[in-house]
């Protein structure tokens, strides 16, 4: 195994003749230069090492220490209340001190000790106790070891500048993730590794499952959740939204359960009023599925599957052509292989019942060829069973199939599935249907009257005008219920 240890070296981190350095620069530069004159120590560096050794014995192990080295300006040598400047603070002959120490008492033992200036990509020109400075210039230094051979990642946690500390901790969670440990040495005590590496992991985890949430992106949410090792019943909440996301509401049903077993209070009852929501979906009702699909169509937009928003669309629009035949006209439209043959019988004994519908069907023309409609009920056929409604059609006992404030209504939804027609193109040409292009946002806004973002406001709108109740998404409120318990640190 290839080991790297990294360190920030401070004013404590060497002592010369059983004393600190009080100007670390210019008494280190009399240390170095006399430095076969002097006994040294390293109290936080060296138990360190040999704690990490014994954990690896015969592994590779490489050492980094950063040291400042600030250019000489009216800041940098401005005296603090100690009158000492912060150039004399730098740690670079500490730096050299040290890693002739290292090399010289663990030789065989530590393979590389290599000494780095913080700096940042323009320099050196930085403050090492201003944190967002020196975030920024661990990003730049940590770059060079990324792509490097490590197979585990140790930080010192004492000693250095805490700014440092901070920067070199955070970055190094950044770069080696789940590799990376933290060592630390107390005063007078055993050298121990700390979880921090862990719970760090764990938060950087909980912000990326709260992002993505705010995308309503569930499978992403889902991953970051168990990896922070949340509650179960949030990690089984968001496995509900990802089938139910899916249309698998059996699965959905299974994980519901799980997450309404593990809960309490009131998010128990949420569950319970979730698992409620299945079962109409279950029954496939059409009211519904069709609000589902509304609710899919809006995530698909917000995650910018815009291919994937076509495809749910134009099922929408089939969902609500559906939904106005079988309601006004009385007609079947489950096709399925089981219904089939149940279904178009009764389907063409009611058009045939009705001469009106039958005549008005039979003038119909699709591409200049008689509209097939003795097939079963596709789309272009409902829609001209639509316009039959629109029209005042009437029933065989000459009532009208829709009152005049129904026709109104479904004028408005008629309004509205012409604008996702004008998608059609998009959609055939897509890889959801016939053709590998791709789909754009800016094509849709092209093409949709009002932008893309009307697309989602008028599924609502036409759902409420077929006066089937809109509720809040049951995805929002998932969203919602996860992202305020994983703020909680639930």
């Amino acid at each position: 195994m290839t080991i790297l240890v990294m360190c920030n070296l401070g004013n404590s981190d060497l002592n010369a003749d059983s004393k600190r350095p009080s100007k670390p620069r210019p008494e280190g530069e009399q240390l170095w230069r006399s430095f076969t004159e002097h006994q040294f120590e390293l109290p936080i560096i060296e138990p360190c090492l040999r704690f990490i050794i014994g954990r690896h014995p015969g592994d590779q192990l490489r050492l980094v220490c950063f040291y400042t080295d600030q250019p000489e300006n009216p800041e940098t040598t401005k005296a603090d209340r100690f009158g000492v400047s912060l150039r004399d603070k730098d740690t670079i002959w500490l730096a050299h001190i040290a890693q002739r120490l290292i090399r010289e008492k663990f030789a065989g033992q530590v393979s590389e000790v290599e000494i780095v200036r913080i700096e940042n990509s323009r320099g050196p020109d930085l403050n090492p106790s201003v944190y967002d400075e020196v975030f920024e210039a661990y990003a730049y230094l940590l770059q060079r070891f990324v792509n490097q051979q490590v197979d585990r990642c140790y930080i010192l946690t004492a000693g250095g500048i805490p700014a440092c500390n901070f920067a070199l901790q955070l970055q190094a969670m950044i770069a080696f993730a789940d590799r990376c440990h933290f060592i630390y040495p107390p005063e007078g005590g055993r050298v121990t590794e700390l979880r921090i590496g862990e719970e760090m992991s764990k938060a950087f985890q909980r912000v990326n499952a709260l992002n993505a949430l705010d995308q309503r992106n569930f499978p992403a949410a889902l991953l970051s959740a168990r990896a922070a090792r949340v509650g179960e019943w949030i990690v089984a909440l968001l496995e509900y939204a990802v089938y139910r996301e899916a249309f698998d509401f059996q699965q959905a049903t299974q994980a519901g359960a799980r997450a309404q077993r593990h809960a309490s209070g009131s998010i128990r009852e949420f569950c319970r009023e979730l698992q409620d929501d299945l079962q109409q979906l279950i029954r496939n009702d059409a009211a519904a599925l069709l609000r589902e699909v509304a609710y899919n169509a809006d995530i698909a937009y917000r995650n910018g599957r815009y291919a994937d928003l076509l495809g749910r669309l134009f099922r929408f629009q089939e969902g609500v052509l559906r939904l106005i035949v079988e309601k006004y006209l009385g007609l079947p439209t489950d096709f399925s292989k089981e219904q089939r043959d149940a279904s178009l019988a009764r389907y063409l004994e009611l058009i045939d019942g009705n001469p009106a519908l039958r005549d008005f069907l039979d003038q119909r023309t699709l591409d200049g060829k008689p509209l097939r409609y003795r097939d079963g009920p596709n789309r272009p056929v409902m829609q001209a069973l639509l316009e039959f409604v629109l029209n005042g059609g009437t029933r065989a006992d000459g009532t009208p199939f829709a009152t005049k404030k129904d026709r109104e209504r479904l004028s408005g939804v008629r309004e509205r599935l012409n604008r996702l027609d004008a998608l059609a193109e998009l959609r055939n040409q897509s890889v959801i249907a016939h053709g590998f292009a791709g789909v754009a946002r800016e094509a849709i806004d092209s093409a949709y009257k009002g932008g893309a973002d009307q697309i989602v406001p008028d599924l609502y709108k036409t759902i409420e005008l077929l006066d089937n109740p809109v509720h809040k998404s049951p995805f929002d409120r998932i969203a919602e219920t996860v992202q305020r318990e994983l703020r909680r640190g639930t």
